[in-house]
């Protein structure tokens, strides 16, 4: 069994409020947020950190090295980042769990809904953000790894 959480940054471990700047002047990263996210990794008994935020193209260099930075004070690494165009987030993860075969549970944190409906799977297992403190769920009928890493979210709130 292989657990992986898709993750989106801007919206999930910042919000527009967060007054704290990348080295490239951008919006940074609440620590506080990154915790709530080891530790919610943590209880779930670990897994593989998939970088879907767009991050991964717009901010290379001192800023992705900075969130590198920010994720290893707690103890979590990138293990890989999805290939997509940005409004295509979903078919992006798609096709990375094509790919992947051995990953059979997983959870999707974004603030937005891009392409997510698209795929059931993927819906079910998308949890909406504003700031991962507030995750909720966007399907009527979550995945239980959804319904999980909302619990523990919660316990760490």
């Amino acid at each position: 069994m292989s657990f992986a959480i898709f993750l989106d940054v801007d919206g999930v471990l910042n919000t527009r409020k967060t007054v704290i700047a990348s080295p490239d002047g951008h919006i940074g990263v609440d620590c506080t947020r990154i915790g709530i996210l080891a530790g919610a990794i943590k209880k779930y008994g670990g897994g593989a950190l998939v970088l879907t935020s767009d991050w991964k193209n717009v901010r290379i260099g001192d800023d992705l090295n900075y969130l590198r930075e920010k994720l290893m004070e707690h103890g979590l690494e990138i293990s890989a980042m999805t290939e997509d165009h940005f409004n295509k987030r979903g078919q992006g993860i798609m096709n990375y769990l094509d790919t992947h075969p051995e990953i059979d549970e997983y959870v999707v944190l974004d603030d937005n809904r891009f392409d997510f409906d698209d795929f059931s799977k993927l819906w079910e297992r998308l949890l909406i953000t504003g700031g991962i403190e507030n995750a909720a769920f966007a399907s009527k009928t979550p995945a239980v790894e959804a319904i999980l890493f909302r619990e523990y979210i919660k316990e760490l709130s």
